[in-house]
């Protein structure tokens, strides 16, 4: 990560493709949020930056795109695209990495996480915020089989998730002194498969603790240590908009979060790779050990969505009733695996079909249902939004 001017590297950025003024172009979105800011290309220019990997020198980029384009573009040209893209720190190099460390250094000096989504996914203020919640969530809570040990939450904004977001948060277990455990997709480049945050939070409806005693415990243990991690956690919506809902039915309860944050397993959908080997078992029996410490009832949380399909997320054929009936007959395949919470088999259902419906929460149900121990789950409900061109599936359950 060294600066090379005469090699540009664009950074990783997220592209949606869209439509502006009647053409084809692409948002440029920094996953990192280094930048709230998104550039609308062309696709020319997509296709130029695509060309900056840190590998070739301006030369070589103009050379690249006259061949695959026919047309030659001056360097000026090619110069004024990376000034476009430094101005806004997507640019990989020294400017870009001294901005990054001061800003971590701000971040770890305050005292508390603040929520980065309030007043853009719900509101700022906090009465406005619980009167938004009121309007779907019922806050009797549900008639239950048993002690609940466990759930799975949608992670989508309020807004296209609440027809799930309503009926499974009415088993949120409201028991004093409760710790919630919660593993949330993380959707950046993720250092580790985990990145533990101890801080407390706060939302427009107040503070939310952090894990306490369990928190020292993670700090002071030589392997789980190393994966607290608070920066991915800055700008990350996962867990973030599962904080409200807690709040706004807890009330005065007193209650502990602690937030875990997911990387990918993409790696072990590979032959030869397992996940009964290596971290992933020994971070899942390092942490059953932390918890057992609480003096309380312990819930375990998956933040997840389901299958992501659609134009948004890659896929050239188009969207049709088709296509939704067959990832919602592959979805309710998955959910039975979580049901009788079978980790392995769960992982085994995505991993069969090459995660090519890209299950986001692959992880943090992972983690949950290795997590629970003698329980059972029950699909409480189930979702597919859509715009017609893509589309997010997403589902509530509960575990016993």
């Amino acid at each position: 990560m060294m600066d090379h001017p005469e090699n540009p590297k664009a950074r990783w950025l997220d592209i949606v493709p869209t439509v502006h003024e009647g053409r084809e172009s692409f948002l440029l979105r920094d996953p990192e949020g280094i930048t709230d800011n998104a550039l609308l290309v062309s696709r020319d220019v997509l296709f130029l930056i695509s060309l900056m990997n840190g590998t070739r020198s301006m030369r070589d980029i103009q050379l690249e795109f006259m061949k695959a384009s026919g047309l030659f573009l001056q360097e000026d040209r090619v110069a004024s695209v990376i000034r476009t893209l430094d101005d806004h720190f997507l640019m990989l190099n020294a400017r870009y990495e001294g901005h990054v460390s001061r800003l971590m250094e701000e971040y770890r000096a305050l005292p508390f996480r603040n929520a980065c989504l309030a007043g853009k996914s719900y509101p700022f203020d906090g009465e406005a915020l619980r009167s938004y919640l009121a309007s779907f969530v019922n806050q009797e809570l549900a008639p239950v089989k048993d002690r609940v040990k466990g759930m799975i939450t949608p992670h989508i904004d309020y807004a296209r998730g609440l027809e799930v977001y309503g009926p499974i948060y009415r088993y949120l277990p409201r028991d004093e002194n409760t710790l919630f455990v919660v593993f949330g997709t993380c959707h950046k480049l993720a250092r580790k498969v985990w990145s533990i945050a101890l801080r407390d939070v706060v939302t427009p409806l107040g503070r939310v603790r952090g894990a306490g005693k369990v928190g020292g415990l993670i700090s002071q243990d030589p392997y789980l240590s190393d994966y607290v991690d608070e920066w991915p956690h800055r700008n990350e919506h996962s867990i973030e908009l599962q904080l409200p809902m807690m709040q706004f039915l807890m009330k005065e309860r007193q209650y502990e979060v602690l937030s875990i944050l997911t990387g990918s397993l993409h790696e072990y959908m590979e032959d030869g790779k397992h996940l009964d080997q290596g971290e992933i078992p020994e971070l899942v029996r390092r942490l059953k050990e932390a918890v057992r410490v609480h003096e309380g009832p312990v819930v375990f949380v998956a933040a997840a969505d389901l299958a992501h399909i659609g134009a948004q997320f890659g896929d050239i054929h188009p969207l049709d009733a088709a296509l939704l009936e067959e990832s919602k007959e592959r979805d309710h395949e998955l959910l039975r695996t979580v049901t009788v919470v079978d980790a392995a088999a769960f992982f085994e259902t995505v991993r069969r079909e090459g995660d090519k419906r890209r299950i986001c929460g692959l992880a943090p149900i992972y983690f949950v249902l290795s997590m629970l121990d003698s329980s059972g789950g029950e699909l409480i409900e189930y979702r597919q939004w859509t715009d017609g061109a893509s589309s997010v599936s997403f589902a509530g359950a509960v575990f016993y």
